[in-house]
């Protein structure tokens, strides 16, 4: 079931890792789509940088520079975009870090890290905006990875915290009873963003096999509209070229 304004004004979404790649494309669908937006990211110049790129007349947006790994300050945002709207309606939960490391290179300040941006941040997002969903029906989309069902070599941690994220989309429908609350998982493969290509050149990783992020975008658009709901509660792989 779509989310459409109230009497409340607009829907409002909480989008993480917003100052680029998936995050931007999706700030950028939203808006244009009327909604209104808390824009959560660690650099305060690239959530700015994803405003200024909105059309004119956009509605109303919050940027909310966070560090996920600072567990009160994802709490105080989510209650800032409460507060500042009036509403929350749907959680885009994107942001991630990834490092590249041997597992038995692995230490355990590595290991909480990842778990700390990629889950735990994530999750106290959800738990935080709880009843708000629940008064609007709401809807959860976690971007998790394929790393989370087909791990790749030295992305242990990585892999380990976007799992987390999958079974955080079973649990919530576990607990959305008759709430109307939806959670979905999409699982890209590569997609062609900054975060990509710190790691890996066009010479190990093609861009001709990424995906775009716009395409990730339309497709958190379509679980959000209502498009998906035979897939509620479950993951998504999304590879290239994607399949239907």
């Amino acid at each position: 079931m779509p989310i459409t304004p109230s009497d409340d004004g607009p829907p409002v979404a909480l989008i993480t890792g917003a100052g680029s790649g998936i995050g931007r494309s999706t700030a950028n669908l939203l808006a244009a789509k009327g909604w209104r937006l808390g824009l959560l990211g660690r650099t305060a110049s690239k959530l700015e940088a994803t405003i200024e790129a909105f059309p004119a007349g956009h509605p109303e947006v919050l940027p909310l520079a966070c560090d996920l790994e600072d567990s009160d300050e994802v709490t105080r945002s989510v209650e800032r975009l409460i507060e500042a709207f009036g509403r929350f309606d749907a959680a885009i939960n994107i942001a991630g870090g990834t490092t590249q490391v041997p597992i038995d290179a692995l230490d355990a300040e590595s290991i909480h890290s990842m778990l700390a941006q990629n889950l735990v941040g994530h999750m106290l997002i959800v738990s935080t905006a709880w009843p708000e969903l629940v008064r609007n029906s709401g809807c959860v989309v976690n971007i998790s990875s394929m790393a989370s069902i087909d791990p790749f070599m030295h992305f242990t941690a990585y892999a380990a915290s976007k799992a987390g994220l999958d079974s955080l989309t079973r649990s919530i429908m576990a607990e959305a009873g008759e709430t109307g609350i939806r959670a979905f998982t999409l699982n890209p493969g590569v997609v062609e963003t900054p975060l990509l290509r710190r790691l890996f050149d066009e010479s190990v990783v093609a861009t001709e096999v990424t995906l775009a992020p716009e395409v990730i975008a339309e497709e958190i658009l379509a679980c959000i509209n209502g498009d998906r709901d035979h897939r509620v509660g479950e993951h998504f792989p999304m590879v290239h070229p994607l399949d239907p």
